[in-house]
């Protein structure tokens, strides 16, 4: 949570602060349209044709109803009315997705709700703390890596959609680039499920590793996530040169395999919060300070005595 008494950031529109309430509102009316199977049909059609014709996305009212299986002209017609402005879109040639139309297409292709379950799986790799091998499975849409000692690794959510027709390991490295997406978002004060304000909170973990995390708690939502503060640094371009000119490239390696993430910090000051962060590589040590939401304050390379 944030410092007690602290004044939140104001929302910025058109360069100036906004203290209006939000426009948007907790709202059924999308699945609500596509609870009615010839509006789903219709944006599945559109979606399709999408794909196929990215350049020219429209597609005329007769090719649109008949691709879709559609006999009866005046209750497609009824339909994909309810459907527009929103969703669907008249253009000069025809008819095609919005963008919220693509949002709503995705959310329900990605499969949210639908159960599927994989795993355990042994993988390649094994445990930093305990040396124990490592498996990864996938069960009520959440992909989580652990040990035979319960030492978990980054864990998140994935659709079914990011596992089926992948494997285990394809579907760690979706995993990986998503957490990290989440962490930028979240370091920002941004929820990444609906874009609302989160708090964050520094939190220590009675934990043999990675035991400071950053704890963020969606106002809109309620989402809460939490990961290692060195989770949330692995973007930031000092971090990347500094692994990159050692020949490791984040983007191709395992969050297990990266010391920075389970690298707990040492607290320079509690008043403001530092925290120092460092790891290690062929004979030279790259110090990071950070503030509590782990914004980069500070970074340093230096040669390590052998």
């Amino acid at each position: 949570m944030d410092d007690a008494g602290e004044k939140k950031p104001a929302k910025i529109q058109n360069g100036e602060e906004s203290t209006e309430s939000p426009v948007t509102q907790f709202s059924l009316t999308p699945f609500e349209l596509v609870t009615e199977e010839t509006r789903a049909t219709i944006l599945d059609t559109l979606a399709s044709y999408q794909a196929e014709n990215p350049r020219d996305p429209s597609v005329g009212f007769k090719d649109l109803r008949e691709t879709a299986g559609i006999e009866d002209s005046g209750n497609f017609n009824y339909h994909l009315n309810k459907l527009q402005p929103s969703y669907v879109r008249q253009t000069e040639n025809g008819y095609a997705l919005t963008n919220a139309g693509t949002s709503l297409v995705g959310t329900l292709r990605a499969g949210v709700g639908v159960e599927r379950a994989c795993g355990p799986k042994s993988l390649d790799a094994t445990c930093s703390i305990c040396d124990t091998e490592l498996s990864v499975r996938y069960e009520d849409a959440i992909l989580s890596i652990s040990c035979e000692n319960d030492h978990d690794y980054p864990r998140d959510f994935l659709p079914p959609r990011a596992v089926d027709g992948r494997t285990l390991e394809e579907a760690i490295s979706i995993q990986k680039h998503r957490t990290l997406h989440d962490c930028e978002l979240v370091r920002n004060g941004v929820c990444p499920a609906c874009f609302d304000d989160v708090e964050r909170q520094h939190t220590v973990l009675d934990a043999p590793q990675a035991s400071h995390v950053l704890i963020a708690t969606c106002e809109g939502c309620g989402r809460v996530s939490g990961s290692p503060i060195g989770t949330y640094l692995l973007r930031e371009p000092p971090v990347v040169a500094f692994y990159h000119d050692h020949g490791v490239d984040i983007t191709e390696t395992s969050l297990w395999d990266l010391e920075l993430v389970i690298a707990d910090p040492t607290v320079r000051s509690e008043d403001p919060l530092r925290l120092s962060l460092s790891v290690e590589q062929g004979g030279e040590q790259l110090t990071l300070v950070v503030d509590k939401y782990t914004q980069l304050i500070d970074s340093e390379r230096t040669c390590v005595n052998s």
